[in-house]
């Protein structure tokens, strides 16, 4: 019987080394792109992505699902960061190709069908954002969390995220016109806070 991510966690919570590693197996591409995404240095990806899960596996048995898996994952994902970053003072963070990314996570963004031209400004561009932007847009446009899961994520409110995300857009939209797949930029611009 196939179980979801939700009810794996809670099997870890009572000791299932197999339900964790099968949460590891499912989900690990997805928390690697964040941290790639978010401009980790490559050999610093797989270490933080693993944290996130040693994390997850110490504290299952405290787990109780109010939410979506993937928010309490992604939230965790997004504490890790945070703690590497006040520790690393920005010494571990790169400005890294679009091509070293995808190579390095062997995760596609949501835009996989977009150029490998558009793929390689559209990394360097995040790497142009504020954190917080960067963050926001990553977890809305390629991970697919909505306002209120990335909010709980970054601890802020629904309405930040959205400013947020809109700055973010407005900068990317600058630096990405040329390359941009037809209407990629405008719809996600367009998004609203529900």
């Amino acid at each position: 019987m196939a179980f979801d991510s939700e009810e794996l966690l809670l099997l870890a919570g009572r000791g299932s080394r197999n339900a964790m590693g099968e949460l590891y197996r499912r989900h690990r591409p997805q928390v690697a792109s964040f941290f790639a995404h978010m401009g980790m240095a490559a050999e610093l990806v797989e270490d933080l992505t693993q944290e996130v899960f040693v994390r997850l596996w110490k504290g299952a048995n405290r787990y109780r699902p109010s939410g979506k898996y993937m928010s309490y994952m992604f939230t965790v994902a997004a504490n890790v960061w945070r703690d590497h970053r006040r520790r690393a003072k920005g010494r571990d963070f790169v400005k890294t190709s679009g091509d070293q990314i995808v190579s390095e996570v062997h995760a596609e963004p949501s835009s996989a069908s977009a150029s490998a031209e558009f793929r390689r400004d559209l990394y360097q561009a995040l790497g142009n954002l504020t954190p917080a932007e960067r963050m926001t847009f990553i977890l809305s446009e390629i991970s697919g969390l909505s306002y209120r899961e990335i909010a709980g994520s970054m601890r802020c409110r629904v309405g930040t995220v959205g400013s947020r995300k809109t700055r973010a857009i407005a900068q990317l939209r600058k630096m990405l016109v040329k390359h941009a797949p037809e209407g990629y930029l405008k719809e996600a611009a367009n998004d609203e806070v529900p």
